[in-house]
């Protein structure tokens, strides 16, 4: 009995071995399938769920002067909503989602629109209800939630209100994300910052466009892209990262944002004043040769200038003040006396003959001034020369000085920079200067070269030149970028740099500083309009014929108008060029305020605003002085986002009343204006901005201002400084079509 039991136990056991043996039989079948037969279909299959991708790192910034941002690359939002959006492949989840959803948005959607009212106070709450009550109505598939590309604070705080909150599951939101490269002041400096974009050559491939610092600094800027795979699990892809990437260092500039801005509006002004093709400037810091502005403008239409880089008219370059070669004109006069002196060619006691008559010849050709002004004697000294900048005295000069010897003038002209390529941009052109034995060389050459023809410029080159009789002679480095920045930490440093100690003597620096005073300041002198009541002001006007640019003749059509100085002359601060294009055939002013242009009332004009704004900025008087001790402190507030206002004045405590405290937390945009009472509370009153509607900015700063109106779908034009006192179209107009609204401002 027992021997059978023992039998048919063995046999269960066999069976049950055998049965595992040829499962494992048919796995291992199956495995050698699949690595062999069925290999390429299953590698075919692998690839198709695994993709493996570049993860591009984040550009560096671009940094001002003090570390603040210029250019930074930001993500933008655009919000949409799916009213119809359900898990359609489950079937109860689909009527059990449907119905929970749909009670939701009913019960919600009111409160859903205060959150965004709060968010975006320029759309009311009606406006969203009604917008999203006809999605909901329709099932709309794509409904804008906002009608507008939204910033990284805003698309977090849109997460936080109700039914979003919930997910796309009840909400339906759909998210897309935009990475834009943003200059933080929309186009000023955009020339010299340069641009990173994607666009398409002639063959229609994708390339990527990049010039200015962006394109001179791109190395450090890019980062080090990462790698990783995306892996397809439960129907979705999920990024795996194998490299992380190594985002890019920030770039320190020299440039000082309120400068730059000082400088921009100033020569926008003169612009629209005469309706101008272009004009440019760069201001520079006389003892370091730092960069602090550089403003290109050119006229896109009538009464419209920003700053671009296509290849447009009125924009045959990427950047006017670096790139664009062009004869100087009068405001080489300065370079021509300072080598005849430093050479010791001549003395400041030299003189020539002073022509009555307006034209001259000279080796057979014609050489004319503008005026002549009779002092007495019959002759013009140096200092008068430049004063009433005179062609034909500039000729007798240099050929007194080098008409045996030409080689010596270009050698020293030569030797004081003017050919130099500072390479402050990839794209900055080398100048020029005709050389004795080229072909370009000719027997009036020389005479040409006297008042700044025949020679080939860049603004640049100019102004380094005049910064260095500014700083007694010492040549500086121009510098537009301190450091590249990693992390805070400074990776490298680019230190001001002395590039001659004594490329001219104290004495030469000193003798023609004073001639360029007397430019501005002497009686009769072509720089008159640059003079201030604030400081001396030294420097010197240009009026230069621009060839035709159709038949190559200079025929007075057109001209560059210029003015190069520095300010304060007894104790140089700043260097300063500005430069602009007149276009005979771009000039639309009516006859009664079309005046003959040149760079004395155009140019100096500019000059003498930015002069004495920036020299504003830095006048302070001591602190004992401007202390009150009587009365408390209030702080004077612009009307604006008050939002801002208010996180300030809660620092430096100003308590807020009780209306308002209410109020939970501060927004981003709320907008209004602070009352104080008692001369410590302060209480906010709200002014409300309505969708589709042109908003009251009255009593606001410009940027504020600007913004405003920019949101609103306006284009904006500004004139004065200080605060908004009016507006040329009435707050609350209907916005119609693409508009331009005129903002005045004063102190």
């Amino acid at each position: 009995m027992f021997k059978f039991r023992d039998n048919t136990i063995l046999r269960y056991n066999l069976i049950v071995l055998f049965g595992f043996t040829m499962f494992a039989l048919v796995i291992i079948g199956n495995i050698l399938v699949v690595m062999f037969k069925e290999r390429e279909f299953w590698e075919t299959v692998k690839n198709k769920n695994i993709h493996p991708v570049s993860i591009e790192p984040q550009r560096g910034n671009i940094l001002n002067d003090n570390g603040e941002l210029m250019v930074s690359t930001l993500p933008l939002y655009k919000i949409h909503i799916d009213f119809d959006y359900y898990n359609k492949r489950n079937k109860t989840d689909e009527k059990e989602t449907r119905h929970k959803k749909d009670s939701i948005w009913r019960a919600d959607m009111h409160s859903l629109c205060v959150g965004l009212n709060e968010i975006f106070p320029n759309k009311s709450v009606e406006s969203f209800e009604k917008d999203l009550s006809y999605g909901f109505r329709n099932k709309k598939r794509y409904h804008w939630l906002y009608n507008r590309k939204i910033s990284y604070t805003q698309y977090q705080r849109i997460l936080e209100l109700p039914i979003i909150r919930m997910g796309k599951k009840y909400s339906g939101i759909i998210v897309e994300e935009e990475i834009q490269r943003k200059n933080i002041f929309g186009d000023i400096g955009m020339s010299t910052f340069g641009i990173v974009r994607k666009t398409t050559d002639k063959n229609k491939n994708e390339i990527e466009e990049v010039n200015g610092l962006e394109q001179k600094y791109d190395s450090y800027l890019r980062g080090i892209p990462g790698a990783g795979r995306k892996e397809k699990t439960g129907g979705r892809f999920i990024l795996k990262v194998d490299k992380p990437a190594q985002n890019g260092m920030d770039l320190q500039t020299t440039i000082s944002s309120d400068m730059l801005d000082i400088c921009e509006n100033a020569v926008k002004k003169v612009l629209k004043r005469h309706r101008l093709p272009a004009g440019w400037a760069i201001l520079m810091e006389t003892k370091s040769g730092d960069i602090k502005a550089v403003v290109n403008l050119t006229k896109l239409e009538e009464g419209v200038y920003a700053e671009t880089i296509e290849n447009i008219q009125n924009n045959p370059t990427p950047n006017h003040a670096f790139c664009r070669l062009m004869e100087p004109g009068s405001i080489f006069k300065t370079v021509a006396l300072t080598a005849a002196l430093e050479d010791g060619r001549l003395t400041s006691k030299d003189s020539v003959t002073a022509y009555k008559s307006k034209v001259c010849y000279f080796n057979g050709k014609p050489v004319r001034d503008e005026a002549y002004s009779d002092n007495g004697t019959g002759k013009y000294s140096m200092s008068e020369a430049l004063k009433y900048s005179s062609n034909i005295s500039m000729v007798q000069y240099i050929k007194k000085a080098y008409g045996n010897d030409p080689e010596q003038y270009t050698n020293t002209l030569v030797r004081f920079g003017l050919t130099e390529n500072y390479k402050l941009i990839e794209s900055e052109t080398t100048p020029y200067l005709t050389m004795p034995g080229t072909k370009r060389w000719n027997g009036f050459s020389l005479n040409s070269m006297s008042y700044g023809y025949a020679v080939g410029m860049t603004g640049i080159n100019i102004l380094s030149f005049y910064n260095t009789i500014a700083n007694g002679g010492k040549q500086m480095q121009p510098r537009l970028v301190k450091a590249i920045i990693k992390d805070g930490r400074t990776i490298e440093e680019y230190p001001t740099k002395v590039l001659n100690e004594r490329l001219i003597s104290k004495a030469t620096a000193d003798t023609i500083t004073s001639f360029l005073v007397d430019v501005v300041n002497g009686k009769k002198g072509t720089g008159r309009r640059a003079k201030s009541d604030m400081m001396l002001v030294a420097g010197k006007t240009g009026t230069a014929n621009i060839p035709n640019s159709v038949t190559g003749k200079y025929d007075n059509s057109e001209k560059m108008m210029s003015f190069c100085g520095f300010f304060p002359a007894d104790n140089p601060q700043y260097t300063l060029l500005i430069q602009m294009v007149y276009d005979q055939k771009q000039d639309t002013r009516p006859d009664s305020i079309r005046i003959k242009l040149g760079g004395g009332n155009s140019a100096a004009v500019a000059f003498k605003e930015i002069a004495e704004k920036i020299m504003a900025q830095s006048y302070s008087a001591p602190i004992d002085a401007v202390i009150d001790t009587v009365h408390s402190i209030v702080p004077k507030v612009k009307t604006g986002n008050i939002a801002e206002a208010g996180a300030v004045l809660k620092k430096i405590g100003f308590p807020m009343s009780d209306s308002f405290k209410a109020q939970t937390a501060f927004e981003e945009e709320m907008w209004g204006r602070v009352n104080f009472e008692n001369d410590s509370i302060y209480e906010y009153k709200n002014r409300v901005i309505r969708e589709n509607s042109v908003p009251d900015v009255r009593g606001m700063g410009a940027k504020d201002a600007v913004y405003l109106m920019q949101q609103a779908g306006l284009d904006v034009e500004i004139s004065g400084y200080g605060i908004v006192k009016s507006q040329s179209i009435i707050a609350g107009t209907a916005v119609r079509g693409k508009r331009t609204v005129k903002l005045t401002l004063a102190p």
